[in-house]
């Protein structure tokens, strides 16, 4: 019985949690901040190994901003 009730339990919270993802935007972005701002930071270290003098020598790789944020074309 114990085991049936967690498992009901955590069903539920990540179904909540899913809801949520999906119909909250600023949820969404909050959630998928930490991935962005990696991104920014692997782009930052490439662009100092390439040429540690000119950091305008940036891969040509790079992380596009979440899709929330991003202007209407």
């Amino acid at each position: 019985m114990l085991f049936s009730t967690l498992v009901i339990a955590m069903t539920a919270i990540v179904l909540i949690l899913m809801a949520a993802w999906f119909f909250s935007p600023a949820l969404r972005r909050w959630m998928e901040e930490p991935k962005y701002r990696m991104l920014r930071q692997e782009d930052r270290f490439e662009a100092r190994r390439a040429d540690p003098q000119d950091p305008s020598t940036a891969p040509a790789r790079s992380a596009s901003p979440p899709p929330s944020r991003s202007s209407p074309m």
